[in-house]
């Protein structure tokens, strides 16, 4: 058989030839109508790591890319989900600026330990939707000592029996061995199957131990997870156990290279393996021509394999997997053209050059066409033959990043299409420095970034140092994988990184089986000028003012009802309280935010008002507060929507995929962070100061030192110290007295909060940043350990390929390992890198 080398050289955006100017003009313009009406924005947040705990900060930084105007985007929303119910359990808005958004947040002590979501979108919507949507899976630990202990016992767990029993066991933690303390009731909820689609379900309580009976012929394997969720005072644990079930047959797809397979044309075919529940399956297979043993076929850990066939006319092909779920298993391969063409390439992970090959059982005239469905960068004639002709693409003038190849006739009809990665060495990585590679608690730490390239440029990064075990691989999300890979292809495998060297030959893998997410060559093709019409809204405050009176007794007040009985006509005393709903306004009055009072808005006859955004910023962690002023602030009524809360009840439902590889944890310890690594907490008793010999933190309040206006004071005598948000021992601020903030010791003017308003006029508004305050020991006299996961965290670090950024910072008083990830935008791309050290204990 005969093969054609031809090397075509490919300038952006030209044709190869003058030949067929005119189908290139209309193909680009039908491009740019569809990347108008599919065009989107790009949001990724680095967040400083994916487990925490509660109590502890959450630091971020969010990235604007691929945006046409910044000035669109002013709020950011940021919603945790539960994954068991998918519940809204924290909601926050933060500042965008310039198409970058960073701050902080606090998990609350009130969420209890398990696996999350944060669904992170803006105020933007598009068609009612939001314009683009950011989701990072985070575990949640706790670091109080346990209010009490369960676990799941198997009693009787055979999938060949009608019944399956499982015992709960419930405790409480004993301090006096000598003493016996009795199980209170402890509540709990159940459910066997997947919260989405529960098979069976309930509630009840217990004092020790309770028995599950599961019919075992409603579990299917992926559907076979017995889930309980027990509540005792304010503490909320989930454990869980997979049941053995009836097998269900694993789930295999075929990928062939180009998209069909064609009689008597050899192709390589994509092959994934899952299991029923879709998890990645590695198993071996056989492969058969008619019955008869042809090939062994292997995936790997990620379910991923691949092999080659030349069908035949008139031949069957399957694959048997070998003893899976003890039996094999058969899968019919698709079936294959009569005739046609067919397209591969040597390597889809390409720098600068793509050998693309195309084989034909005939001599026709096609069109190979290069785009991202964003851009047109080629279209050009290939007049084939009865073989196989191989074209040598030299692609410099393509951008970085996904493209696709797509084999047409002259009407566009499409034939085949692959995928492929343009310029994969062209990465900007950060280079990490450390001064050592190991240090003693509380040593500080010089570190040296700079951006790794040979040309010249420079960006903006942000930075985090955190324990290495609070950054698990499974949840780890990355701004160059992200990017280039994850938001244009949907979910990967869970993998260390997708974008290295050692890693070419996955993304190998990943590009023959996976397509586009977003896009499709029909689409694009039938793409009208009225699609690219844009319904665009944005979520904003509003409210309407009432008057209630200026005394107290117009607010709110008891009503005595006289009830006579029916039969025994004896009259009852019956004592209700009333609120006072208030009148409609007369006239406009203004509206002023207590934090800035020369913000003022007004509003219109009816009490109606709309907030702007920058009416609504307020500090992290504390309320934005409403007043109209005048003789008498408490005369007023404000009912606030918040247009974000119900928006992202719905979003949670919608954008916390069903499936979820849940893995089975039989009791409620491996949600505790190791004791070295944190204070002991012990909920409910009075705070009794510090203990000699162990750090243990006793507390009673959830207010934490804070006055009414949420201010506190930290241990190092910081104001409102973002670090120690919800520490043990922050005390309550002192007016007059001089407190260090981030511009120097100011001193307090006190609070005067409770005095003027009405605490419906109060709402959780837009935060605006807060700095990130490394720890100071120098001025720490507590003698008290200091257990701090993330011990360094910056949201804005100018990096260049000229000169090092130098940065420092000490170390905590937890030891192991730890990692500093560097990641954000440069003038060229987007850059990533880590590095880690290591922290022993001081001497």
């Amino acid at each position: 058989m005969r093969k054609l080398l031809l090397t075509i050289l490919l300038p952006l955006f030209l044709a190869l030839t003058t030949y067929g100017q005119s189908r290139m003009d209309n193909l680009s313009g039908q491009m740019r109508l569809y990347a108008k009406k599919m065009q989107s924005p790009v949001l990724f947040v680095h967040f400083d790591k994916n487990v925490y705990s509660s109590n502890e900060n959450v630091w971020f930084t969010a990235y604007l890319m691929n945006y046409t105007d910044a000035g669109l985007y002013h709020t950011l929303s940021m919603t945790l989900i539960h994954d068991a119910d998918k519940a809204v359990v924290m909601q926050d808005r933060f500042l965008i600026g310039k198409g970058v958004c960073f701050g902080n947040t606090v998990v609350p002590d009130s969420i209890g330990p398990g696996n999350y979501t944060f669904i992170v979108t803006t105020n933007r919507l598009l068609n009612s939707k939001p314009e683009m949507v950011f989701s990072q899976p985070i575990t949640i630990k706790t670091q109080n000592d346990p209010v009490f202990t369960a676990s799941l016992n198997p009693l009787d767990t055979s999938a060949s029996k009608a019944e399956q029993k499982v015992m709960l066991l419930v405790g409480v933690p004993v301090l006096n061995l000598n003493k016996r303390v009795p199980v209170p009731q402890i509540a709990f909820k159940y459910y066997a199957g997947n919260s989405y689609h529960p098979l069976l379900q309930g509630e009840g309580k217990t004092n020790g131990q309770y028995t599950f009976t599961v019919p075992s012929n409603l579990l299917v394997q992926g559907n076979n997870l017995l889930h309980v969720e027990l509540t005792y005072k304010g503490e909320t644990r989930d454990i869980s156990m997979a049941l053995p079930a009836r097998p269900r047959p694993a789930i295999v797809s075929f990928f062939p290279e180009g998209g069909n397979l064609v009689n008597d044309i050899q192709s390589t075919v994509g092959l994934e393996v899952r299991t029923a529940a879709g998890a990645p399956l590695g198993a071996s297979a056989f492969l058969y021509d008619n019955d008869k043993l042809t090939d062994t076929v292997q995936t790997n850990s990620y379910g991923l394999g691949k092999f080659t066939l030349t069908p035949r006319a008139g031949h069957s092909y399957n694959l048997r997997l070998y003893y899976v779920n003890k039996k094999d298993t058969t899968y019919q391969l698709p079936r294959a053209l009569a005739a046609g063409p067919a397209l591969s390439v040597n390597d889809a992970v390409v720098n600068d050059t793509l050998i693309v090959t195309i084989k034909d059982s005939k001599q026709e005239k096609l069109y190979l066409t290069g785009h991202n469905y964003q851009q047109l960068f080629f279209t050009q004639p290939v007049n084939t033959t009865a073989g196989v002709k191989r074209i040598k693409l030299v692609i410099k003038g393509l951008p970085k990043g996904l493209a696709e190849l797509t084999l047409t006739d002259s009407l566009n009809r499409p034939f085949a299409e692959r995928l492929f990665f343009a310029h994969y060495d062209k990465r900007e990585p950060v280079k990490i420095s450390t001064d050592k590679s190991e240090y003693a608690t509380r040593e500080k730490v010089n570190v040296k970034i700079k951006l790794d390239t040979s040309l010249p440029d420079s960006g903006m990064v942000s930075i985090a140092c955190v324990q290495e075990n609070r950054i698990s691989i499974n949840k780890k999300n990355d701004i160059e994988s992200y990017f280039y890979l994850k938001h244009d292809l949907g979910g990967l495998p869970e993998r260390e990184s997708y974008l290295t060297a050692p890693d070419k030959q996955f993304l190998e893998s990943i590009l023959l089986i996976k397509g586009w997410s977003r896009y499709t060559w029909t689409d694009m093709l039938k793409t009208q000028p009225t699609d690219t019409t844009k319904k665009i809204s944005y979520l904003s405050f509003t409210g309407k003012v009432t008057w209630v009176g200026d005394k107290p007794s117009n607010l709110s007040g008891v009503i005595r009802s006289k009830i006579p009985d029916k039969v025994t006509g004896q009259v009852s005393v019956v004592l209700s309280k009333t609120v006072w709903q208030g009148q409609p306004l007369k006239d406009p009055v203004n509206i002023v935010n207590l934090a800035n009072p020369l913000n003022v808005t007004s509003t219109d006859k009816t009490g109606t008002f709309a907030l702007r955004d920058s009416f609504a910023i307020t500090e992290p962690g504390k309320l934005v507060t409403l007043i109209v002023p005048g003789k008498h602030p408490k005369g007023y009524k404000m009912a606030i929507k918040d247009p974000y809360a119900s928006f992202n009840t719905e979003l949670a439902i919608s954008a916390i995929p069903d499936y979820h590889e849940i893995k089975a944890n039989e009791s409620n310890n491996y949600l505790e962070i190791p004791p070295d690594e944190h204070a002991r907490h012990l909920k409910e008793v009075k705070i009794n100061g510090y203990n000699d010999n162990e750090d243990i933190l006793n507390y009673q309040s959830p207010s934490m030192g804070k006055n009414e206006c949420g201010d506190y004071v930290c241990r190092y005598n910081v104001l409102n110290c973002p670090n120690h948000v919800n520490a043990i021992d922050n005390l309550t601020p002192i007016k007059g007295r001089y407190y260090l903030t981030a511009v120097g010791p100011v001193p307090y003017a006190g609070c005067i909060l409770d005095k003027i308003i009405d605490r419906s006029n109060q709402f959780k508004g837009i935060y605006a940043a807060q700095e990130f305050y490394p720890s100071d020991y120098s001025k720490d006299t507590t003698g008290v350990n200091d257990y701090q996961s993330t011990i360094y965290w910056n949201y804005h670090v100018k990096v260049s390929s000229l000169k090092d950024a130098e940065l420092s910072f000490p170390t905590s008083d937890i030891t192991g390992r730890y990692k500093i990830v560097v990641q954000g935008v440069t003038g060229n791309d987007v850059t990533y890198g880590e590095t880690t050290f290591n922290v022993v204990k001081g001497k």
